[in-house]
């Protein structure tokens, strides 16, 4: 049978690679599988043409759990954070740049409304208290649906969190969890401008119209970070997102892990019920004690995993995981620093190395959406863009520099027959010309793009339906629910076989915690051999 491992982890992304880490530090034996030629999944560094080098997928870390930091001694690894100046917000033809400052963000706020400031840091404050609830559960296994006594403590426990609150912000978070993004933000601000800018932050971790129930719960994704000990807090990482998940390979190999980059899983290997290894692409069989899937839940169970191996009722479930997040992505090589109309021509500032946000109204956002959602281009998409070159030079030649830009919504299906293939680079044209209304210069500093469809995020980085949460974060997909019940506290249905990525609880976004907790839960199962 040749050489077995305690653990053999199908993908490499960060949550495969916290996971190793974690469990060679308690002594255990994984393997880390990787399809790719380099480890990190969507949190990669790599180069745009030569010299050229950006994170290809994503792009910050707001979410990454201090507990992964500290315990994966990721700094000592190399591992190193960029605080960004601010945010700048472009809304048609007004902006809003915030640096912090509470005069100045207060200034900023007043050109369009006189008390929707006050009401911002109201409706933060608040978000940041009934979040806690939210922030307390990421590291934690959810509670079954049917609980045992553990279930029912976990749950408990989660009740007396939920009764320390006020009635007002009880009554806060459960409309936050159930209302729309829309009639939040209609009964919380003022001025068409702040109202937009929340409108678009919802856009971040959703794919659903603004008027759906449920909308709001993105907001959460966006607040409930810490970073550093700052709440809320977004950074970019020093040699772009690659450093973070190299450090975390770096780690996990100095305990003992081994990482095999073109080892591409073809199938989950079965036999009465229990994983027992995992067979490559080349044919090549390998072996261990349990088997964890960082891949996402539709590839893990219905493309891995022989359906028979499972029960129908629950291959049907599968099925009907909805996704979404299908954002292209245009990374931009440039001969110098672009301008932003609102500001001096030639001159660099704040505003360069701010997180640069570019969206429509509200209406223009529901009609985004709904474009995306008959398989048609947006004309006015939500803009996400990052100049990190201006904050890490060693990203780009002296004086040049690199700009990501994260697009949405977009749709992974297409309609009338087309292929992103075919369209692909007429869409950049057209997101380049979107942007250049806001930096007029653009198009003369490019020397080179890459382009990188929902298609591309499907076939290259292994994301079903390009979808980089492993499924939306809708009421019915998170905690016990994420993204079965049989399979929400990291075991699955098949014996020895373990989720351990985005697709499981608490879901998407650089955070490290599926992984941390899926491998807490496969050391305590390995420690009782596997019995439960």
């Amino acid at each position: 049978m040749g050489k077995q491992y305690d653990a053999i982890i199908i993908g490499g992304g960060h949550n495969g690679l916290t996971a190793a880490g974690y469990l060679a530090k308690a002594g255990l034996k994984p393997i880390v599988l990787e399809r790719r030629h380099v480890v990190g999944g969507a949190v990669v560094t790599e180069e745009i043409i030569p010299g050229y080098r950006i994170s290809t997928i994503s792009y910050v870390v707001s979410l990454l759990q201090n507990k992964v930091i500290n315990d994966l001694e990721l700094k000592r690894h190399g591992f190193e954070m960029i605080k960004m100046d601010g945010t700048l917000s472009v809304c048609g033809d007004d902006y809003l740049l915030f640096n912090g400052d509470e005069a100045h963000d207060r200034k900023e706020v007043g050109r369009f409304s006189a008390t929707d400031y006050d009401s911002m840091e109201k409706f933060d404050e608040m978000f940041q208290r009934v979040g806690g609830i939210i922030r307390n559960q990421m590291l934690k296994e959810p509670p079954k649906l049917n609980p045992g006594i553990s279930d029912l403590m976990s749950l408990g426990r989660m009740g007396l969190e939920f009764r320390k609150l006020t009635p007002e912000l009880r009554h806060r978070l459960l409309q936050f969890l159930t209302s729309s993004a829309y009639d939040i933000i209609e009964r919380w601000f003022d001025s068409s401008m702040i109202k937009s800018m929340y409108g678009a932050a919802c856009f971040s971790g959703n794919y659903a119209s603004l008027r759906q129930p449920g909308s709001a719960i993105p907001l959460f994704h966006t607040t409930i970070g810490e970073l550093d000990g700052e709440r809320g807090a977004w950074r970019m990482v020093k040699g772009g997102m690659g450093a973070l998940t190299q450090a975390m390979a770096s780690f996990a190999t100095s305990k003992g892990a081994e990482i095999r980059t073109e080892a591409s899983a073809e199938e989950i290997l079965i036999e009465q019920g229990r994983a027992l290894g995992v067979r490559l692409e080349s044919g090549e069989e390998i072996y261990g004690r349990c088997v964890m899937a960082n891949t996402d839940p539709k590839r893990t169970f219905l493309k891995l995993i022989n359906p028979g191996h499972l029960d129908a009722d629950f291959v049907k479930d599968i099925k009907q995981i909805r996704m979404g997040h299908s954002s292209p992505r245009v990374n931009i090589a440039l001969k110098g620093l672009p301008d932003i109309r609102f500001f001096p021509s030639g001159e660099e500032g704040s505003w360069h190395r701010s997180d640069i946000c570019i969206y429509p109204d509200i209406e223009g956002q529901e009609a985004n959406y709904f474009a995306a959602a008959t398989g048609n281009i947006p004309e006015e998409p939500r803009l996400e863009i990052t100049i990190p070159s201006t904050l890490d030079d060693s990203l780009a030649p002296p004086g040049h520099h690199v700009m990501s830009v994260l697009a949405k919504y977009y749709p992974y299906k297409l309609a009338d027959g087309l292929n992103w293939d075919d369209i692909k680079e007429d869409v950049a044209d057209k997101i380049v010309d979107y942007i250049s209304k806001v930096m007029p210069n653009l198009k003369e500093l490019i020397v080179g793009r890459q382009m990188i469809s929902t298609l591309d995020l499907e076939r290259e980085y292994g994301l079903t339906e390009a979808d980089i949460f492993h499924g939306r974060h809708d009421l019915d997909q998170i905690l016990s629910m994420r993204p079965h019940p049989e399979a929400s506290q990291y075991r699955t249905p098949i014996r020895n076989l373990y989720i351990c990525g985005s697709g499981a609880h608490p879901g998407g976004g650089v955070t490290g915690a599926p992984g941390h907790n899926s491998a807490q839960r496969v050391i305590a199962d390995l420690k009782r051999n596997l019995k439960r």
